[in-house]
């Protein structure tokens, strides 16, 4: 038995057929195998385009035991795949993908590289047709497979359109590897148009207009760089452990051992192993050390999975990746975070603190901070607001940001204004229509500079000062209103984000002496002008047309539906109840059945047209500056600026 780390191009570059035996499983990997390959791929991906890809990730074992013929001349060698042929068919999967989307944008050198990891090139003893491809799984897969590899996206769609739901492949198709290759031809293509986008929109089902905002990034240069860059992130930062069998090894026994249903070890385990064992070469009380300082992380919750963090993975992980972000103001790899703790502790093989508990000490000093931000602890009660803040908006990426901020000896009043600053980038973005998918390299150069300068209002204005294109400037307050007024909030901040919108413009629209509380469990989103009105909607001139009717005044009505001017906030009983109700009738539950400040506005209200939702949006423009404050010029504070 032979065992060695190779690229997946190695494995796949030579020319072989890799043959899955028949008593192997079908291919079975579903999205919540998928989901996480992917932000393995595209993470080291984002890693290629920016020059920054430090370790290659293990993707796990290959099996492999040659078939008689491996060393005839003339003939193509085959190897039975013992184990790994969910991964390798996965590689497979994702290659045709990326070939297809490829085609869609016409890049044919793309295409020609790709076909040499698809297909082998025959030899003059090949008999068998199905040689040409590299991989033949199961007979039970083998067709699909097979059509997927060899035909295009747009055959395979065709000849597979009874498995389609949608325009999509259902969750629970019998077709797995059809469901996976949609799914990758998804996936890849918005990142080859758009880039990666750094917070999560939810199911792929969903898609939202806020998905698709291009900026100056996205030529036809970037559209091709991406595609390669996703090429070499999976050929040639992404291993396997190949293990060839020889004559005398029993393949059943090795394969059951390799997959044994230990639990696996997470990167914290092995960086508290590492951490112990250098104690122990300091001659270290490490009994106490342990008890004193690193007991505390063994609790349950922090290897719960992070619940607003990509890619998932336990609480104890992503800690472990902010705290080196905070304390280095580098870019982590949470892919190789182990190897990344190491580098940092002892970096070019000098220890970085004087001791092993000076170390463990600088984490108990994060770990508070931490835990105040996922709302564990509130100690802290700005801090505590951020993270409730950040959860809304699923942006964890800017907690190092947060945590130096937290730890720096600035005062109180100054670390709140940076809190409410950062809150106010992600939102004003969003309402003024601009990509979120840069969040992370924003957040994570601007610890770099906190990290270089020190944490405070004037280093964050320069360095937001500085940032000048669409897909990374901090919105001004003409673009910001203009945002509010004229654009879909609905779409643009989906979900929890647009109730986290109108929940502070609901505050903002309470008195001084109005009881402060927490946003209630259970509200919904209200278009009062319904999307889908009906004769109880009029235009003003008592005219009615359906809304896809090509009316001018349909459409005119369209371009508003979605924007706050046109938003509520109700509780989710009397949201079903008013449903496309006529305005007069909705009027009435609003001031029967909810005590929000925010539907105070309707009370005086006779219709709701047009011209009564920009009415509104420009309130509320006026409000949503002051909640969400510009970026501070030299020598005046955000407060200053807003007031």
């Amino acid at each position: 038995m032979q065992a060695d780390d190779h690229a997946v191009e190695e494995i796949l570059a030579e020319g072989r057929r890799f043959m899955v035996p028949l008593y192997q499983r079908k291919y079975q990997w579903d999205d919540a195998r998928l989901e996480p390959f992917w932000e393995d791929v595209e993470a080291k991906a984002v890693e290629v385009l920016e020059g920054e890809s430090k370790f290659q990730h293990y993707m796990g074992a290959l099996i492999l035991s040659p078939i008689g013929e491996a060393a005839q001349i003339g003939v193509t060698p085959r190897v039975q795949v013992v184990d790994g042929q969910q991964r390798l068919t996965t590689f497979q999967l994702f290659l045709a993908a990326l070939r297809e989307v490829a085609r869609k944008h016409d890049c044919p050198d793309i295409i020609e590289h790709v076909q040499d990891y698809l297909f082998n090139k025959l030899k003059s003893k090949d008999t068998d047709k199905l040689t040409r491809f590299k991989v033949t799984p199961t007979p039970s897969d083998r067709e699909v497979f097979h059509d997927i590899i060899e035909k295009t996206h747009d055959e395979v769609r065709r000849d597979y359109a009874k498995h389609y739901w949608g325009g999509r492949v259902p969750k629970n198709t019998q077709h797995r590897a059809l469901r996976a290759y949609e799914l990758f031809y998804q996936k890849i293509d918005h990142f080859a148009q758009y880039g990666p986008t750094d917070y999560d929109f939810g199911d792929e089902e969903e898609e939202t207009s806020a998905e698709a905002i291009t900026d100056e990034t996205d030529t036809r240069e970037a559209l091709e760089q991406r595609l390669e860059a996703l090429l070499t992130a999976l050929l040639n930062r992404m291993k396997l452990v190949v293990i060839t069998l020889g004559e005398g090894d029993d393949a059943q026994v090795i394969f059951e051992t390799l997959n044994s249903k230990g639990q696996p070890l997470l990167a914290m385990d092995l960086v508290r192993n590492n951490i112990f064992h250098r104690a122990e070469k300091e001659n270290a009380e490490v009994d106490e050390l342990y008890h004193k300082l690193w007991d505390p992380f063994d609790h349950t919750w922090w290897r719960e999975p992070a619940p607003f963090a990509r890619p998932r993975r336990p609480r104890i992980d992503h800690f472990l990746a902010h705290v080196l972000a905070a304390e280095t103001g580098q870019k982590i790899s949470m892919r190789e975070l182990y190897a990344e703790y190491r580098a940092f502790a002892v970096p070019k093989g000098r220890p970085r603190f004087p001791s092993v508990e000076d170390e463990l000490e600088v984490l108990q000093d994060y770990a508070p901070l931490y835990e105040t931000l996922e709302g564990r602890k509130k100690e802290d009660d700005d801090l505590h607001w951020l993270g409730q803040k950040l959860a809304a908006w699923q942006v964890t990426t800017a907690y190092p940001v947060a945590m130096q901020i937290a730890r720096s000896g600035i005062d109180v009043e100054e670390k709140r204004q940076l809190y409410r600053l950062l809150y106010s980038y992600v939102v004003r973005r969003a309402l003024s229509g601009l990509t979120a998918k840069n969040l992370n390299r924003v957040f994570q150069a601007l610890s770099h500079e906190f990290a270089q300068e020190g944490a405070s209002l004037s280093t964050f204005s320069a360095y937001f000062a500085a940032l000048t294109g669409d897909s990374t400037r901090f919105p001004n307050d003409e673009e910001f209103k203009r945002g509010v007024i004229n654009l879909p909030a609905y779409s643009l901040a989906p979900g929890t984000r647009i109730k986290d919108v109108l929940w502070e413009l609901e505050l903002a629209s309470r008195s001084k002496f109005a009881e402060e509380i927490e946003m209630p469990s259970g509200l919904w989103v209200e278009h009062v002008l319904p999307r889908s009105w009906n004769e109880d909607w009029p235009f003003e001139d008592g005219d009615f047309a359906e809304r896809w009717s090509g009316d001018p005044r349909a459409e005119e009505r369209n371009t508003l539906l979605d924007t706050l001017g046109n938003l509520t906030l109700l509780t989710g009983g009397l949201n079903i109840s008013s449903g496309n109700k006529g305005f007069l009738e909705k009027r009435e539950k609003f001031a029967e059945h909810t005590g929000l400040f925010l539907n105070k506005w309707f009370q005086k209200r006779d219709a709701w047209f047009e011209k009564d939702i920009i009415e509104r949006g420009k309130a509320l423009a006026e409000m949503a500056l002051k909640i969400w404050p510009p970026l501070p010029t030299a020598g005046r504070s955000s407060q200053e600026e807003s007031e």
